[in-house]
């Protein structure tokens, strides 16, 4: 009989400290979750504290005289896991780690041409240029953002029955660069060069030769859940160069503001030095740094939860290739980065992309490529795919 009640009481007390423990501990999930916050880092603890407490509460109805000590471990352990809340949340407002996402190499999957992908587009009718698998066919590169525009011209002029994969490749823009002056690559689909690609050329001793071929926009990003909604031109370059430091200066709320930023030689962390300015003493990126488009994006909308977070990307990737709902494109001047708005250049930090070659090098068919690019079929696949066409300038 004595067995029996050990037994049943010990039964009783580990539902009672679960019964105890589930309400502080789902009101804590639930605010912290609401906080946009990730507390994958209060499981260990409340398994900790869960085991703990229902030893001693299993100690205390066997022997009623640690009760007291019991409640009063319990109350420890409830603070605890309220202080690990709130640890938490200001190591993250006054430091976040260096990080490194990396590329997914998968991605460039969803693009290969005469795969069926849906993420290409289209002409309404037969291209005016086609090569065939006998031709000296130009090997194709470029930029993330711009997978689905080359390799939507390559399934449209290309041989369906030639070794695609062995002229269209995937590189990003810095190894893209670094190709083309190797002369692994014919044509690099890419923004415009940074100064470090422009020297590496020249210490090469080749030129390159940009080709416009339509429009985009550069644009920044915030968490979903901040209020702000549009900042000026300056008032970005304040943020980068730490004269702005916390989002209450822009209307916001009072946080820390935590500028990220992309690696050297990106197409994106290129257009944002041009934005910035070649003078502007910008804030240290060692803390703040991602390798790729998608990490950054990933970082402004989930990393470590950080809703102070900014980051910067192309209008284009943001909206069509990396659809997120934890992030926000910012207005800038009270612009929104629309495509008619960049059409008529009314958004304030628009420019051109390019095909790139190198001087001396264009073969008859990279030529007719490019030709074709810039023709009205070209552009007709350029806006088809979401970007802005040349066809309506000037």
């Amino acid at each position: 009989m004595k067995k029996i009640k050990i037994v049943i009481g010990a039964v009783f007390s580990v539902v009672l400290s679960c019964a105890i423990l589930f309400v502080p501990v789902v009101f804590l999930w639930l605010i912290a979750a609401f906080d946009g916050m990730n507390l994958h880092f209060l499981v260990p603890v409340i398994g900790i504290a869960l085991v703990s407490v229902i030893c001693l509460i299993v100690m205390g109805f066997m022997q009623k005289k640690l009760y007291k000590k019991t409640i009063v471990a319990l109350s420890v352990f409830i603070l605890m896991l309220s202080f690990s809340v709130i640890a938490e949340y200001l190591y993250k407002d006054k430091f976040i780690p260096s990080i490194t996402v990396g590329q997914q190499n998968a991605v460039y999957m969803q693009y290969m041409p005469f795969t069926h992908s849906e993420n290409l587009s289209h002409l309404d009718g037969e291209p005016l240029l086609h090569f065939s698998k006998e031709d000296n066919l130009p090997v194709i590169d470029g930029a993330t953002a711009l997978f689905p525009v080359y390799c939507s011209f390559a399934e449209a002029v290309y041989p369906s029955d030639c070794k695609i994969e062995n002229y269209v490749n995937f590189s990003t823009t810095d190894e893209a660069f670094k190709r083309l002056v190797a002369g692994d690559d014919d044509i690099i689909f890419v923004a415009q060069p940074s100064k470090e690609q422009l020297a590496s050329a020249n210490d090469a001793g080749v030129e390159f030769v940009l080709h416009p071929i339509g429009y985009e926009a550069f644009v920044f990003l915030v968490n979903k859940k901040n209020p702000v909604d549009s900042l000026t031109v300056q008032q970005i370059k304040d943020i980068y160069t730490g004269a702005i430091t916390n989002w209450k200066e822009v209307g916001g709320k009072n946080k820390v503001i935590r500028p990220f930023q992309r690696n050297v030689n990106s197409g994106s962390q290129t257009a944002f030095i041009a934005l910035m300015g070649k003078d502007a003493e910008l804030l240290p990126p060692e803390t703040h740094q991602v390798q790729t488009m998608m990490g950054l994006v990933d970082v402004v909308s989930d990393y470590q939860n950080h809703s102070n977070a900014i980051g910067y990307s192309f209008r284009y990737y943001v909206e069509n290739m990396k659809r997120n709902i934890g992030v926000k494109i910012l207005k800038l001047n009270g612009i929104e980065p629309t495509r008619e708005n960049i059409r008529t250049q009314a958004y304030p930090v628009t420019g051109n992309f390019y095909a790139i070659t190198v001087k001396g090098r264009e073969s008859e068919n990279t030529k007719k490529l490019i030709d074709w690019v810039q023709s009205r079929q070209g552009q007709e696949l350029i806006e088809k795919v979401g970007y802005v066409s040349l066809e309506n300038e000037g």
